[in-house]
């Protein structure tokens, strides 16, 4: 295996440099090659055990290819994590100086996860446990001045929080236990954790079918947050690195970092939930490495696919703390007043004669039904949206939307172990 191979031309190292007297090998932090902390990480700093980090050296591995992401800070590229290989060089007081070899690399070539290895003398390890926590320290985002918006894995136009809270439609009762609950931990919540000893970290998760507006309700929810003195960060997975728990880490460890209150968002949880990465991001959420603000943080998770999120994550309590499913369209005063929005300045009331086949859809067909309705207008040289066209509209996306239905049902492979399943006229399932 590869560490195997590692670990061997690391002693062999060792051993040719006179420093392989009783070491061991540990699995260690990837942060220490990230060329940000072998920045800031001086030479002459000082360490637990009486010692002192003399700097490092980059050696040559035949197991590694060295190799580099880059991302910008303060409006500046920059290099940062780093596959390869190094000695690092430390000074303890009246004692030999010694040195720990170390590699990082990706184990996998699907995943874009640095795995570390260190050759560590048994008796230095506390030493070069404060090294490894210094080089994470200077790696992870610093919210240092006061901004709204800090983002994870991403520019600021990944994320916008324009949305107002007036313009979220969502069931009455539903939407005002979503902003009790975030505004009650925030103003009362985060002294009762402390009361109890427990870090002031609340987890919500939104889940629903793709469409139903959990995006414009996170938007939403962030506005209301900054209207409030709090910070957010944004987790996004769409950049080249994807989703990976390298971005939860930082994220949580930004906010942990932070003097304000935080709303941390997350969006498309599932999609951090797979491999080894479940497992370690199961680890977080209990609680262990949550983050510990004192000011408050809470972070706001959606999924579309909630299936995809086992039991271990929804039903073992302190994992997320509430669950708030976001349902299409629940009747026609809701479709109306989603409609309307859409319409804008062009609303009839004769419009509402479509309102009772919006019932049971995502608020993203509602969306598209006025954005088709009016550019056909407005290829039609019309001034204003017909009840025929907006019928029209809607027609012509529901058969759309069927056969895209159809097709996939075609190509979804059968076979055992597959949940009967039925649907509803606009396709939403529910397992019998």
């Amino acid at each position: 295996m590869q560490y195997e191979r590692l670990v061997k031309w690391a002693r062999d190292v060792l051993e040719a440099r006179g420093q392989s007297t009783n070491v061991k090998a540990i699995w260690a932090s990837a942060e220490c090659s990230n060329q940000i902390a072998q920045k800031r990480v001086k030479p002459g700093r000082r360490l637990r055990g009486k010692a002192r980090y003399q700097g490092f050296e980059m050696l040559d591995c035949p197991y590694i290819e060295p190799i580099s992401d880059f991302t910008t800070r303060n409006n500046k590229m920059m290099l940062t994590a780093t596959a390869g290989a190094y000695v690092f060089l430390f000074d303890v007081e009246d004692e030999t100086p010694f040195e720990v070899i170390y590699t990082s690399t990706y184990f996998d070539d699907d995943v874009q996860d640095l795995t570390a290895i260190a050759l560590v003398p048994e008796d230095k390890l506390e030493t070069w446990s404060a090294f490894e926590f210094a080089c994470s320290r200077a790696v992870r985002p610093r919210i240092k001045r006061r901004r709204d918006v800090y983002i994870i894995g991403g520019s600021d136009a990944f994320f916008d929080p324009t949305v107002d809270w007036d313009d979220v439609i969502l069931p009455l009762d539903l939407k005002e236990q979503i902003y009790n609950d975030v505004e009650s931990f925030f103003n009362e919540g985060v002294r009762i954790y402390k009361e109890l000893n427990l870090a002031p970290f609340r987890k919500l998760l939104l889940a629903g079918v793709p469409g139903t507006g959990k995006t414009m309700l996170c938007a939403a929810l962030a506005k209301l947050a900054i209207s409030q003195k709090r910070i957010v960060v944004y987790v996004s997975g769409s950049d080249r690195d994807g989703a990976t728990f390298e971005k939860i880490q930082r994220a949580f460890q930004a906010v942990a970092s932070a003097k304000y209150p935080t709303l941390l968002v997350v969006e498309e949880l599932d999609a951090y939930l797979r491999g080894d990465d479940k497992a370690r991001i199961l680890n977080v959420l209990d609680g262990v490495e949550s983050p510990n603000n004192p000011k408050g943080s809470m972070m706001l998770a959606t999924t579309n696919y909630p299936e995809a999120i086992d039991e271990r994550l929804t039903k073992r309590p302190g994992r997320l703390d509430r669950i708030y499913v976001i349902p299409p369209i629940q009747d026609e005063d809701q479709a109306a007043a989603m409609l309307r929005r859409y319409m804008g300045d062009q609303w009839q009331d004769s419009y509402i004669q479509v309102v009772p086949a919006l019932v049971n859809q995502p608020g993203a067909f509602v969306r598209e039904v006025a954005l088709q309705a009016r550019m056909l207008a407005a290829h039609n040289g019309q001034t204003e949206v017909t009840l025929d066209l907006l019928e029209q509209s809607v027609e012509s996306l529901d058969q759309q939307m069927q056969a895209d239905r159809d097709f996939l049902m075609q190509r979804r492979p059968m076979g055992l172990g597959m949940r009967s399943s039925r649907r509803s006229r606009f396709g939403f399932r529910s397992d019998s």
